[in-house]
């Protein structure tokens, strides 16, 4: 199984859009931690590093939906399933290093382009948070990156149960943004079944906001179980059907 992990790697680094995903993420890193920082100059805002966290947290787990999706779905595209399945007959293996590759690197760009914004913000604001030294900031700098990896589980299993990359970054994305939302306001029971939902809670545990339901550690088991339950379908799926 070993030897999928460098193919796998070569598959990925050879598409130009691992690369703008990997490039938006880091950018957007840069981006949010200027326009916070030089807010409090122009504005006169105090300069609070955890609205980085919060779009950032946001923005990158959109990019991930877009860049798991792909890493699944794409390859059904160019029929390249068929091949994979004839060097490695084990489908399951194919799906587990896809896994730990996609969620590696989405948790090491999620960690430098929290650092980048950090950096930056300090550099631009009036008064700086020092993020080096800030405990406050240092929790996300590990808990953004676990919502990142989990995002990829969660994503890839949808790739694998839809196989096409238009429909499943639709349903992930439309579960991140306006979905739970919606359920949120049906009368009498939205919110009851809300609180269950995964993208909300998993946002509480990435910016430290405890949503008044569960703890943080609740939060991140609901999603947890969202992604592992996808993933584990996606996967007995892979491997009943045709290649």
């Amino acid at each position: 199984m070993l030897n999928l992990f460098p193919a796998e790697w070569t598959k990925l680094r050879s598409t130009a859009s691992f690369w703008w995903n990997a490039g938006l993420t880091l950018a957007f890193g840069a981006f949010f931690g200027a326009l916070f920082g030089s807010a409090s100059r122009v504005g006169g805002m105090p300069y609070a590093p955890m609205a980085v966290v919060a779009t950032l947290a946001l923005t990158a787990g959109i990019i991930v939906i877009v860049q798991a999706s792909m890493t699944v779905s794409t390859e059904y595209r160019f029929g390249i399933p068929a091949t994979n399945f004839r060097v490695a007959p084990n489908r399951w293996q194919v799906a587990l290093v896809k896994l730990l590759l996609g969620a590696v690197l989405a948790a090491l760009l999620a960690l430098a382009s929290l650092a980048i914004g950090f950096t930056i913000g300090d550099a631009t604001a009036t008064i700086g948070a020092d993020w080096l030294h800030n405990t406050a900031v240092h929790r996300a700098l590990w808990a953004v990156p676990l919502g990142m990896a989990l995002i990829t589980m969660f994503q890839q299993g949808i790739g694998w149960i839809v196989r096409q990359t238009a429909g499943a970054v639709v349903i992930g994305m439309g579960m991140m943004l306006p979905l739970e939302t919606i359920i949120g306001i049906i009368p009498r029971f939205g919110a009851d079944v809300a609180k269950y939902m995964p993208f909300g809670n998993l946002m509480a545990f990435m910016t430290n906001s405890p949503n008044g339901q569960w703890s943080l550690n609740a939060s991140l088991g609901i999603f947890a179980v969202w992604a592992v339950a996808l993933w584990v379908i996606g996967v007995i799926l892979l491997e009943a059907r045709d290649a």
